[in-house]
């Protein structure tokens, strides 16, 4: 729902606020958003990575029918190699101290899936024992990588190669996020409707949130956890192991924090819009006791703008949780 300047207006002359300061939400920088080249890749991609180390980017190229799962490495805005993948990859991350990209393959009705590990463009391990990977995430405190088993409710600690820990969560563990605040790794449990948090290879807590959880990111400027729940229709706000905040969104699918402007954007399944939250200091909450409206208010950890026609990079809308879909 977007919400106009005279509408807004009357809802806080309502309440006594006609004072209350409008922030109108930010024009859009049109002169960084020129598309400068479309890359050729493989078929269905459907997850990126970048590795810092090397400035290469990692397009996970899921495969369909009869086309080959890939891996696409790119260079600015060449293609250096195409890797060969486990079945179906799904997800890609970086572990900074190693250099390693880690790409969780979801498998198909034939195996439960694996891990590619690639040092720059080449496949130095496939690590097994793994059941229908999802999410990926880096732990950069201790250096490990933490990935999400769709199909057994674990998450599997990898130190370089090695599997060191499996540990029990919710059901459909799906996604991952790391706290660097407090070295937490979050996980978000699709059919449990909580999040398991992580400290090191034990659980510290489980976090109810809103329905069918599917999407994380942290912020570090407040040091909070986003959750997208698609089921609820809301985004839940994590301090540590704390709900501090629900905010309204419809049909929430990913989220990703832009440290530059401190705004926090969720990909919106339902309405085919992207919502941008502010998440400055004040906590996240509401403006005087007034609920969060959708489409856009004015003050910090709100709704406060709702962007269409936007192109948001690393954002997947995972169709369901089968092993048959991706």
């Amino acid at each position: 729902m977007f919400v106009s300047l005279a509408t807004l207006a009357i809802v806080l002359s309502a309440f006594g606020l006609a004072g209350a300061a409008v922030v109108t939400p930010p024009s859009p920088d049109l002169g960084t958003g020129t598309v400068v080249a479309l890359i050729p890749v493989g078929d269905h991609p459907v997850a990126l990575g970048y590795n810092s180390g090397n400035g290469y980017v990692y397009v996970a190229n899921f495969g369909r029918d009869f086309a080959p799962s890939t891996v696409t490495v790119i260079n600015r805005t060449t293609v250096v190699t195409t890797i060969g993948a486990g079945d179906h990859p799904t997800a890609v991350g970086y572990n900074s101290r190693n250099g390693y990209v880690y790409v969780t393959n979801r498998g198909d009705s034939a195996g439960p899936g694996n891990v590619t590990v690639i040092d720059g463009t080449s496949t130095v391990a496939s690590i097994p024992d793994v059941s229908y990977p999802y999410g990926v995430a880096f732990n950069s405190a201790n250096g490990t990588v933490y990935v999400a088993n769709l199909a057994s409710n674990t998450v599997t600690v990898i130190n370089g190669t090695t599997i060191v820990a499996t540990i029990p969560v919710g059901m459909a563990p799906d996604a991952l996020a790391y706290d660097s605040g407090n070295g937490y790794i979050y996980v978000a449990n699709f059919y449990s409707n909580n999040v398991s948090v992580i400290g090191a290879t034990t659980v510290v807590a489980k976090v109810p949130v809103g329905v069918v959880p599917e999407g994380l990111a942290y912020d570090s400027g407040n040091g909070y956890v986003y959750v997208a729940n698609t089921g609820s229709n809301n985004v839940s706000v994590i301090s540590r192991t704390t709900v501090v905040a629900t905010i309204t969104v419809s049909s929430p699918v990913g989220v990703a924090y832009d440290g530059g402007d401190e705004y926090v954007y969720v990909a919106d399944d339902g309405a085919n819009f992207v919502t941008v939250i502010s998440t400055a200091t004040p906590p996240p909450g509401s403006f005087f006791g007034l609920p969060a409206i959708e489409g856009f208010l004015f003050l910090s950890g709100i709704v406060i703008a709702a962007v269409t026609s936007a192109v948001v990079l690393g954002l997947r809308r995972k169709r369901g949780v089968s092993p048959g879909r991706p």
